[in-house]
């Protein structure tokens, strides 16, 4: 599968999980917040930016291990720093939101105001230990052995 067609699908697939996970957040809270529009566009944005890398990489490594038997270095490294990201930001949203909500603030204002800047924070920082990670990890392979007398 090419460049182009990868890129294409997973644009699509961002766009109907956007879709979805919008509708389906707005409806389940509709009876209890209002406008749950507000808060459904916001997830739904989220989900749907963060499905289009997950789906590229996953696409690119599955079109790599059809061709060649393995993923290159490259995509496991992209694919494994996306997923890092997502999960840092489901983990550092999902704790700040409880946190916010221990305090007497809104549904609104603790997904909005505190929970989506701390998961972008905490997926900033998964993203970037994991691209650490694997960037130590080559240099290591790849550094010549030394005798140790």
């Amino acid at each position: 599968m090419n460049r182009l067609p990868r890129a294409l699908a997973s644009v699509a697939v961002g766009i109907v999980v956007f879709g979805v996970l919008t509708v389906a957040v707005t409806e389940g809270l509709a009876p209890y917040v209002w406008p749950s529009l507000m808060l459904g566009v916001p997830a739904g944005g989220v989900a749907g930016i963060a499905a289009v890398p997950l789906v590229f990489f996953g696409l690119t490594a599955w079109a790599e291990r059809r061709q060649t038997g393995r993923a290159s270095d490259r995509t496991r490294r992209n694919l494994s720093v996306t997923v890092a990201a997502v999960g840092g930001f489901g983990v550092g949203s999902g704790l700040a939101f409880v946190v916010a909500m221990t305090q007497p603030i809104g549904l609104a204002t603790a997904i909005l105001i505190v929970a989506l800047p701390a998961g972008l924070l905490t997926a900033a920082v998964a993203g970037s230990v994991v691209a650490r990670r694997h960037h130590l990890s080559a240099h290591a392979s790849t550094s010549p052995l030394t005798d140790s007398k």
